[in-house]
């Protein structure tokens, strides 16, 4: 069963802009974008590069590793977990899903908690979200910060500061915003306004896009209106212009990524054997896939439904 799978891996916004097969799984990070597929080419306009596909058991080890934070540049980071998350439930609720993809997503889930609990409990280095933290709140004594975005990470930094200071959302969808200010009682700024911004001192920027959001003739004017101040970018491309660094209040992804770059040698040991205890498990799991890929199809199985413990 496990042969049949198929991982593209793409750096962060290289994804072709055409039109996926609709029993394809995405996953969009700031670091590079996944598609997974069971069987299928899903890019219906162009041929790729071999070096993005990575097949069968090897895939499903990426997906392990990356899932388990050790792809990432902050190892053992767990926003990439949200991130999965999220991604699963869109994935669940297309009509187009494939059932025997989706059964090896749920095998994924549980694979990668049993990682965690069993080899990289305590070696999680600050992510994204307390990095960030520490700059605008620790630092800078922020009482108020603006979340840019909507999405998994922009409500990591909203837990991570209503804690400590006001915030408020500014994003395009307007649904996800709603919900996300009542659930944590948050005011909002409506996109249509985000220039207004150049008005507060501190914010957090979670959008990746092709697009400037935010140019130079904005920072001009923030830099000009506000003394103190702090512009943290985790946007993945990004989506600012200017040429004001991090001394002058202009934080950038390589700089909160360099901040957790620096590893203990006792947490590359922990990380090794979390490593090997990934390829025992990716082994396993292909003969338990193989095994129940004949039991489906040997009887007319029932509607496939996901296991939401692991989720």
């Amino acid at each position: 069963m496990l042969d049949c799978l198929k991982l593209w891996n793409f750096s962060s916004g290289t994804l072709p802009d055409e039109e996926l097969n609709g029993t394809t799984f995405v996953l969009k990070t700031c670091q590079r974008t996944l598609v997974l597929a069971f069987n299928t080419y899903p890019f219906k306009g162009q041929e790729l590069p071999e070096h993005v596909l990575q097949t069968g058991e090897v895939a499903y080890l990426y997906l392990l590793e990356t899932i388990c934070g050790l792809k990432s540049k902050l190892i053992g980071e767990n926003e990439i977990v949200g991130q999965f998350k999220e991604a699963y439930k869109i994935y669940t609720q297309s009509t187009l899903k494939d059932t025997k993809l989706l059964l090896i997503l749920e095998k994924l889930f549980k694979d990668a908690k049993d990682i965690r609990t069993q080899h990289l409990i305590g070696i999680s280095q600050k992510t994204y979200a307390s990095l960030t933290r520490k700059h605008l709140i620790q630092k800078s004594k922020a009482d108020h910060v603006v979340v840019v975005g909507s999405g998994a990470l922009a409500e990591d930094l909203i837990n991570q500061f209503k804690k400590k200071a006001q915030v408020s959302i500014c994003a395009r969808n307007q649904a996800r915003t709603l919900e996300l200010a009542k659930l944590h009682n948050i005011s909002i700024i409506p996109w249509e306004e985000r220039h207004n911004l150049v008005n507060q001192p501190f914010i957090a920027n979670t959008v990746g896009t092709d697009s400037i959001l935010f140019n130079e003739n904005f920072f001009a004017e923030w830099k000009s209106k506000n003394g103190s101040r702090q512009f943290v970018d985790l946007g993945s491309p990004s989506v600012i212009k200017t040429d004001l660094t991090i001394e002058e209040g202009v934080v950038r992804l390589d700089d909160i990524l360099n901040e957790g770059a620096i590893m203990e040698d006792h947490k590359q040991i922990q990380i090794e054997l979390a490593r090997q205890a990934m390829i025992e498990i990716t082994l396993k799991r292909k003969s338990l896939f193989q095994a129940k890929l004949k039991q489906m199809s040997s009887v007319i199985a029932p509607q496939f439904m996901p296991d939401m413990r692991y989720l």
